[in-house]
């Protein structure tokens, strides 16, 4: 039986006991009060019934409140899972404000234990968030991941490891606020960018050289301050769904680089 249904049951009985009681009541004192003398009503018996009344109208109206409260959580669940379901081509910006989507069907605990390997105090820090981009490269089927983490001395974000990076020279160093990599790590907000310029960033394969034409830059963030940024590319649109998916991840890399990182200083 559900926690509604139960709360129901409690209010149908106490409102049946506060029924009785009252009945009780009325016939008591219609019978004290009626001109025959041989009809006397001990006074104890008054007070038992007006304990039994308030106890039940009590319960009554806590049951009564506690039903209705779950009715109204459960209806404003069911239209954020009719709007969730909704297509994400079909989410408007609105008033400036940044859509709400939720994914209901994907399970951000099992991903990451796809995504964020185990922490292995062996291993250097390059190793283990190179290790994250190869998983979220094919995750996610991206071409090109750099990770950036902060320096806390001299507020640098430094690229600390890359995934299929092509160029001789490592990605550039940025502070807060300089080109997109540094807004993002000034505002804190997610970026997506789709149809990229050409040229931007050049992928290298077998196939030759071309350029991806989407973006996504995500800081990474704990207790509201970027500690670091992941910077991917793909040829494939970045949808939606996997923004979402993306930047519920994000956190969970965030702990995951932290807990490294102070693991690495115990060991030194």
């Amino acid at each position: 039986m559900s926690r509604k249904e139960r709360y129901r049951l409690i209010a149908i009985f106490s409102f049946i006991i506060l029924i009785i009681a009252l009945g009780i009541l009325f016939i008591s004192l219609w019978n004290n009060f009626s001109l025959n003398p041989d009809i006397n009503v001990d006074n104890t018996i008054y007070l038992f019934l007006l304990v039994i009344l308030a106890a039940a109208i009590s319960l009554f109206i806590v049951s009564l409140f506690q039903y209705y409260d779950m009715q109204s959580a459960e209806i404003t669940f069911n239209e954020m899972e009719v709007s969730d379901n909704s297509h994400p081509a079909d989410l408007k910006k609105s008033d400036g404000q940044e859509d709400l989507f939720f994914a209901p069907d994907i399970d951000i605990d099992d991903m990451a234990l796809h995504i964020v390997p185990k922490i292995d105090y062996k291993e250097s820090l390059e190793k283990y968030t190179e290790r994250i981009l190869q998983n979220m490269a094919r995750e996610f089927s991206l071409i090109l991941g750099v990770l950036y983490i902060k320096d806390e001395k001299t507020s640098l974000f430094q690229p600390i490891s890359t995934y299929a990076w092509a160029s001789d020279n490592p990605p550039a160093s940025f502070h807060p606020g300089e080109g997109l990599n540094g807004q993002v790590a000034k505002s804190r907000v997610l970026l997506k960018v789709d149809n990229i310029p050409e040229g931007y960033i050049k992928v290298q394969s077998g196939l030759g050289t071309s350029s991806p034409h989407n973006l996504m830059i995500v800081p990474l963030l704990l207790n509201k301050e970027a500690i670091g940024i992941i910077e991917l590319a793909s040829f494939r649109e970045l949808d939606k769904v996997t923004e979402w998916t993306i930047k519920n991840l994000s956190k969970i890399i965030a702990n995951s680089i932290v807990t490294k990182l102070k693991i690495g200083q115990i060991i030194e």
